[in-house]
Protein backbone atom coordinates (compact mmCIF):
# COMPACT_ATOMS: atom_id res chain seq x y z
CA UNK A 1 0.00 0.00 0.00
CA UNK A 2 2.99 2.31 0.85
CA UNK A 3 3.81 1.91 -2.73
CA UNK A 4 0.53 2.67 -4.33
CA UNK A 5 0.92 6.05 -1.95
CA UNK A 6 3.76 7.00 -3.84
CA UNK A 7 2.72 5.99 -6.69
CA UNK A 8 -0.14 8.49 -5.88
CA UNK A 9 1.96 11.44 -6.05
CA UNK A 10 2.79 10.99 -9.87
CA UNK A 11 -0.71 10.41 -10.46
CA UNK A 12 -2.21 13.95 -9.65
CA UNK A 13 -0.87 16.86 -11.45
CA UNK A 14 -1.18 19.86 -9.38
CA UNK A 15 -3.24 22.39 -11.26
CA UNK A 16 -3.65 25.98 -10.86
CA UNK A 17 -6.17 27.07 -7.61
CA UNK A 18 -9.52 27.54 -8.12
CA UNK A 19 -13.34 27.62 -7.06
CA UNK A 20 -14.77 24.07 -7.18
CA UNK A 21 -18.94 24.13 -7.57
CA UNK A 22 -19.90 20.95 -5.70
CA UNK A 23 -18.55 19.18 -2.86
CA UNK A 24 -19.18 15.50 -2.22
CA UNK A 25 -18.59 14.34 0.95
CA UNK A 26 -19.98 10.46 1.12
CA UNK A 27 -18.68 7.42 -1.06
CA UNK A 28 -20.48 7.04 -4.25
CA UNK A 29 -20.21 4.05 -6.02
CA UNK A 30 -21.39 2.97 -9.44
CA UNK A 31 -21.18 -0.68 -11.10
CA UNK A 32 -20.31 -0.43 -14.67
CA UNK A 33 -19.73 -3.40 -17.14
CA UNK A 34 -17.76 -1.17 -18.98
CA UNK A 35 -14.31 -2.28 -17.10
CA UNK A 36 -13.18 -5.68 -16.49
CA UNK A 37 -13.55 -7.03 -12.68
CA UNK A 38 -9.71 -7.24 -13.27
CA UNK A 39 -9.20 -4.39 -12.82
CA UNK A 40 -8.23 -2.91 -9.48
CA UNK A 41 -7.18 0.50 -7.92
CA UNK A 42 -7.22 2.22 -4.74
CA UNK A 43 -5.92 5.48 -4.05
CA UNK A 44 -7.42 8.63 -1.34
CA UNK A 45 -10.29 9.79 -3.59
CA UNK A 46 -10.79 7.17 -5.67
CA UNK A 47 -11.03 2.94 -5.42
CA UNK A 48 -11.63 0.45 -8.73
CA UNK A 49 -12.67 -3.36 -7.81
CA UNK A 50 -14.95 -5.60 -8.99
CA UNK A 51 -16.66 -3.10 -12.31
CA UNK A 52 -17.25 -1.05 -9.44
CA UNK A 53 -15.94 3.22 -9.38
CA UNK A 54 -15.92 4.52 -5.81
CA UNK A 55 -15.27 8.35 -5.06
CA UNK A 56 -14.14 8.29 -1.56
CA UNK A 57 -15.89 11.74 -1.03
CA UNK A 58 -16.01 10.85 2.57
CA UNK A 59 -12.05 11.11 2.76
CA UNK A 60 -10.65 15.11 3.46
CA UNK A 61 -13.36 16.76 3.51
CA UNK A 62 -15.22 15.83 0.59
CA UNK A 63 -14.28 15.48 -3.29
CA UNK A 64 -14.53 18.76 -4.93
CA UNK A 65 -14.88 19.35 -8.62
CA UNK A 66 -16.72 21.83 -11.12
CA UNK A 67 -19.20 20.36 -12.76
CA UNK A 68 -19.20 19.78 -16.51
CA UNK A 69 -16.48 21.75 -18.16
CA UNK A 70 -15.64 23.99 -19.51
CA UNK A 71 -16.68 26.75 -17.26
CA UNK A 72 -14.74 30.30 -16.26
CA UNK A 73 -15.90 33.01 -13.89
CA UNK A 74 -16.43 36.34 -15.09
CA UNK A 75 -18.54 39.46 -14.05
CA UNK A 76 -19.39 37.44 -11.17
CA UNK A 77 -21.15 35.02 -12.83
CA UNK A 78 -20.04 31.31 -13.44
CA UNK A 79 -20.03 30.40 -17.88
CA UNK A 80 -19.78 27.04 -19.27
CA UNK A 81 -21.62 24.13 -19.57
CA UNK A 82 -25.10 24.04 -18.10
CA UNK A 83 -25.32 21.13 -15.62
CA UNK A 84 -28.86 20.45 -16.07
CA UNK A 85 -32.01 21.52 -13.50
CA UNK A 86 -32.41 19.98 -10.27
CA UNK A 87 -33.19 16.09 -10.46
CA UNK A 88 -34.71 13.99 -7.72
CA UNK A 89 -32.16 11.16 -7.10
CA UNK A 90 -33.43 10.04 -3.92
CA UNK A 91 -34.76 11.26 -0.20
CA UNK A 92 -33.99 14.40 0.10
CA UNK A 93 -31.68 14.00 -2.40
CA UNK A 94 -31.76 16.85 -5.14
CA UNK A 95 -28.86 17.14 -7.78
CA UNK A 96 -28.45 18.58 -10.94
CA UNK A 97 -28.90 15.65 -13.70
CA UNK A 98 -24.73 15.79 -14.80
CA UNK A 99 -23.72 15.50 -11.14
CA UNK A 100 -22.95 11.98 -10.84
CA UNK A 101 -21.69 11.94 -14.14
CA UNK A 102 -19.53 14.72 -14.07
CA UNK A 103 -18.16 14.29 -10.91
CA UNK A 104 -17.06 10.22 -12.19
CA UNK A 105 -15.62 11.51 -15.32
CA UNK A 106 -13.58 13.91 -13.54
CA UNK A 107 -12.23 11.74 -11.03
CA UNK A 108 -10.81 8.84 -13.74
CA UNK A 109 -10.06 12.00 -15.83
CA UNK A 110 -7.93 12.99 -12.76
CA UNK A 111 -6.93 9.81 -12.56
CA UNK A 112 -5.99 9.26 -15.85
CA UNK A 113 -1.64 8.92 -15.45
CA UNK A 114 -2.69 5.53 -12.65
CA UNK A 115 -6.26 4.34 -13.25
CA UNK A 116 -6.65 1.71 -14.96
CA UNK A 117 -8.94 2.37 -17.62
CA UNK A 118 -8.69 4.59 -21.00
CA UNK A 119 -10.11 7.80 -21.90
CA UNK A 120 -12.84 5.95 -24.32
CA UNK A 121 -14.18 3.83 -21.45
CA UNK A 122 -14.60 6.76 -18.79
CA UNK A 123 -16.39 8.71 -21.45
CA UNK A 124 -18.68 5.93 -22.05
CA UNK A 125 -19.01 5.71 -18.41
CA UNK A 126 -20.05 9.22 -18.09
CA UNK A 127 -22.79 8.65 -20.90
CA UNK A 128 -24.07 5.56 -19.35
CA UNK A 129 -24.76 7.58 -15.78
CA UNK A 130 -25.87 10.59 -17.77
CA UNK A 131 -28.44 7.71 -19.81
CA UNK A 132 -29.49 6.43 -16.28
CA UNK A 133 -30.16 10.31 -14.79
CA UNK A 134 -32.46 10.70 -17.66
CA UNK A 135 -30.67 13.60 -19.00
CA UNK A 136 -32.06 14.99 -22.36
CA UNK A 137 -29.02 16.61 -23.65
CA UNK A 138 -26.81 13.26 -23.03
CA UNK A 139 -25.44 12.39 -26.51
CA UNK A 140 -24.31 16.29 -26.72
CA UNK A 141 -22.43 15.82 -23.85
CA UNK A 142 -20.93 12.49 -24.30
CA UNK A 143 -20.18 13.88 -28.13
CA UNK A 144 -18.36 17.17 -26.36
CA UNK A 145 -16.43 15.07 -24.16
CA UNK A 146 -15.31 12.62 -26.73
CA UNK A 147 -13.88 15.53 -29.32
CA UNK A 148 -12.63 18.02 -26.93
CA UNK A 149 -11.69 15.76 -23.50
CA UNK A 150 -8.07 15.19 -25.16
CA UNK A 151 -7.61 18.58 -25.68
CA UNK A 152 -8.89 19.74 -22.15
CA UNK A 153 -7.13 17.34 -20.17
CA UNK A 154 -4.41 16.46 -21.73
CA UNK A 155 -4.81 12.94 -21.62
CA UNK A 156 -2.73 10.71 -24.04
CA UNK A 157 -3.97 7.89 -25.66
CA UNK A 158 -3.43 4.83 -23.47
CA UNK A 159 -4.33 1.18 -25.29
CA UNK A 160 -5.86 -1.41 -23.17
CA UNK A 161 -2.51 -3.78 -23.77
CA UNK A 162 -1.00 -0.71 -21.11
CA UNK A 163 -3.43 -1.20 -18.64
Amino acid sequence: MAEQNIKEENCLKEGKKKVWKFVHQEQYSYETDRIPKSRVCDYNWLKISDGVITVKGDYNNGYAWDGCTPKFNALHITWGNFDGKLKRFGKGNYRPYTYYASMVHDILYQYKRCAPITRKEADLIFFDILNQSGYMWKWVYYYAVRFFGWYFSGWKYKSRKEI
